[in-house]
């Protein structure tokens, strides 16, 4: 079916859904409901800001919808704490929080109310149905259990309520961007609620021949079964088509050596396609004003199909490093697959002994994640034995001729299924000892168990590991607006793959210790965090130099730094989002890299992590003509980052501006319209090396129009 017509019949469908649902619901407009009841977000606590011990950066709805971002990645830009990966080509997200991340073979793992839930290939995330991003800084394995090792990214997603609000969104962009967005909510009963999400995004990419297609609907039903007792459901279903593409090449250090919108891939190979379905049930049972028992299950399925044809790295058979012009390609082929199951039930409410007042969440947890992995790859002979261009699957970079030679056939080099199983039991206690002083301490005691099955080498391994992880937290009120603190607190996850005798590596762990201060100005319409930290992970895999071939678990590195974050109003009606991290991040000991395999010493920076970095995000409220208008600017700035391990290879520093506006024409009738990178100025997001450099977008004008009803 033509995408043209995909797409209508897609928006069709949209004002269809749209126009259903909200007849349902005005249908119940007259009838009397149940009053609305607000719904404790599960698995955090309840704490006021200034009385958490840990720094934690929110993005709202608002910001997300200002800033016309649509993926995860684009809103975590938001967050200076957090900066880019690797993400094999465009394929997942892949970020890391204050300098630290986990495996770069797989994406970046985040929570979805609560849950592990992005540990899969489902491709980079879509925030349609996000209500807002959490970024909890710091390990909290104490509290979620394994996750990444510099902090934790929380997606809430947007939830029903009895109050009917519909609206139908049309954007249309820069090289054929065409994207609709229906979100239906309102009463199907007096004890149910309901709301639909759903989208559709087709367009043409920067780089030469690519073009990306994805659609996807979330679903959220909520049942009231009484003033006590809270049922809650969700859907979410997506599917993409997406190129594989590694970037550009920026030969010793030459950030000119070629044009940005060059693909060096092959068109033939056809997009990589992802999948996901997942379900989160959970039942909230409120005892009294204090106690509270939240219960929830969740299961969630990916899949990822994938050809791709890129530069291959090594000097043995790199061409391009002897001519210039001559690329040597390697063709590889992905097929996985992940199933996870997630099940959590917790007691958390408020006890007093004495004048003590305690706070306690006591939960137990058990996570099952599967790994069904097959990846193969052709690479081409050495260039000792003097191969052809087709041998190469060679690419002229000055002159590509796609489709020029047969891709060879990919040969089988993990084929592997890998099981996880967690089984964790955690209680974390806010003691409140003062008016102004409260103690917060926790820890979390895990049962871990892993098996590898390698079709390929026809062996198995067993890993159990038990695994304790405390927390411990201070917070002093210095006045009514004014808090200090300090906390402690550890991490793990386990890693992926066997040793050379076929076992499974120890885990991945880290730890980090926190200083800062909170202030909450005008009215609690603007909260402030400063905050020094001071992290270190150890087992980090690392390639095994007295077994080659073999990785091994022993690498270290250090991550330290200053953070400052501001969000909220402003007088005179200007909201500001603002946010600033000098991190000191580096290696810790002597390694070989998984990738490359060249040495890393200890003292060097780690990958991507750049030194200084901020994002700015200004707007202003008007009224033009009695209509409300809203006026703002966005800048980044990213400091140079080191672009390949064992390497002087560094990524230029970059500033981007941005503009948005929004205005409401009538009561039911918006516009928007951003300007991504207002000055068009050439910038590189990542790298893993010179050789895969991605490149970011030039200038992308957006506008968007909505129907509310």
């Amino acid at each position: 079916m033509p995408k043209t017509i995909h797409a209508c019949r897609l928006s069709v469908l949209s004002l269809a859904i749209f126009s259903t649902f909200t007849a349902q619901a005005d249908s119940l407009s007259a009838v009397e409901t149940l009053e609305v009841r607000g719904q404790r977000e599960a698995y955090r606590g309840d704490f006021d800001y200034l009385k958490s011990p840990e720094a934690i950066f929110e993005i709202n709805s608002q910001l997300i919808d200002s800033t016309g971002a649509q993926g995860l990645t684009q809103v975590l830009d938001l967050s200076s704490s957090v900066t880019r990966q690797n993400s094999l080509g465009g394929l997942w997200d892949s970020f890391a929080i204050r300098g630290f991340f986990g495996d770069e073979d797989v994406p970046s793992g985040y929570l979805v109310n609560g849950f592990n839930a992005g540990r899969g290939f489902s491709g980079p995330r879509d925030v349609s149905g996000i209500e807002r991003v959490e970024v909890l800084k710091g390990p909290k394995a104490a509290l979620f259990g394994r996750g990444e090792p510099g902090g934790s990214i929380n997606l809430i997603t947007k939830k029903p309520s009895y109050e009917s609000a519909s609206e139908l969104t049309l954007t249309l962009g820069s090289r054929q961007q065409r994207r609709v967005e229906g979100d239906v909510n309102g009463a199907l009963s007096e004890q149910i609620a309901g709301r639909l999400v759903g989208f559709y995004q087709e367009e043409d990419s920067f780089r030469d021949t690519l073009e990306i297609e994805k659609h996807g609907v979330l679903a959220a039903f909520r049942y009231d079964h009484s003033d006590r007792s809270t049922w809650s459901y969700e859907l979410e279903y997506a599917k993409q088509e997406i190129p594989f593409d590694r970037g550009i090449i920026a030969l010793q250090g030459n950030f000119d050596f070629m044009p940005i919108e060059r693909f060096l891939g092959e068109p033939g190979d056809g997009p990589t396609t992802t999948e996901v379905h997942g379900h989160q049930i959970q039942w909230q049972y409120a005892f009294n004003d204090n106690w509270r028992l939240s219960s929830g299950l969740a299961f969630r399925q990916t899949e990822l199909d994938s050809l791709s044809s890129d530069a291959d790295v090594s000097p043995s058979r790199q061409k391009l490093y002897y001519d210039g012009k001559t690329l040597t390609r390697q063709h590889r082929q992905r097929a996985y697959d992940t199933d996870q199951y997630v099940g959590r039930v917790e007691l958390s409410g408020e006890l007093s002994t004495g004048s003590v007042v305690h706070n306690i969440m006591l939960g137990i947890d058990y996570d099952r994640f599967e790994f069904d992995r097959d990846y193969r790859v052709a690479r081409a002979p050495s260039l000792s034995t003097m191969p052809s261009d087709e041998q190469l699957y060679a690419l002229n970079i000055h002159n590509p001729v796609y489709g020029q030679f047969t891709p060879p056939t990919p040969s089988p080099v993990t084929v592997r299924q890998q099981n996880q199983w967690a089984t964790g039991i955690y209680l974390q206690d806010q003691i409140t000892l003062t008016d102004k002083l409260q103690l917060r301490v926790g820890g979390r005691f895990d049962w871990l168990r892993q098996t590898t099955d390698d079709r390929l080498s026809q062996q198995s391994a067993k890993q159990s590991e038990q695994h304790f992880s405390p927390q411990l937290g201070l917070v002093y009120m210095v006045s009514d607006n004014w808090s200090v603190y300090s906390t402690y607190g550890e991490g793990y996850r386990l890693n992926f793959g066997t040793d050379h005798q076929g076992q499974g590596f120890e885990p991945n762990q880290s730890e980090s210790s926190e200083i800062g201060s909170k202030w909450s100005l005008f009215d609690n319409d603007l909260e402030v965090t400063l905050a020094y930290f001071d992290s270190e992970q150890t087992n980090i895999i690392v390639a095994d130099i007295e077994h080659p071939g073999f990785d091994s678990a022993i690498g270290k590195a250090s991550s330290k730094g200053v953070e400052l974050d501001i969000a909220g109003q402003l007088p005179a009606d200007i909201n500001v989002w603002f946010s600033y991290t000098y991190l000191d991040a580096q290696v810790e000991k002597d390694s070989i890299d998984t990738g490359l395999y060249v040495g890393i010493k200890a003292g060097d920076d780690l990958l991507n992590i750049p030194d200084h970095a901020a994002s700015l995000q200004l707007s202003q409220y008007y009224r033009v003509s009695g209509r409300p208008l809203t006026v703002g600017t966005g800048l980044q700035y990213v400091d140079e980052r080191l672009g390949q391990r064992g390497s002087d290879f560094y990524l230029p520093s970059y500033v981007i501006a941005n503009l948005f506006a929004e205005y409401d024409i009538t009561d039911r009738w918006q516009v928007k319209a951003q300007i991504h990178n207002l000055f068009d100025r050439k910038h590189f997001t990542n790298s893993y090396t010179q050789m895969w450099v991605q490149p970011g977008e030039p200038r992308r004008i957006q506008v968007s129009v909505s129907y509310y009803l």
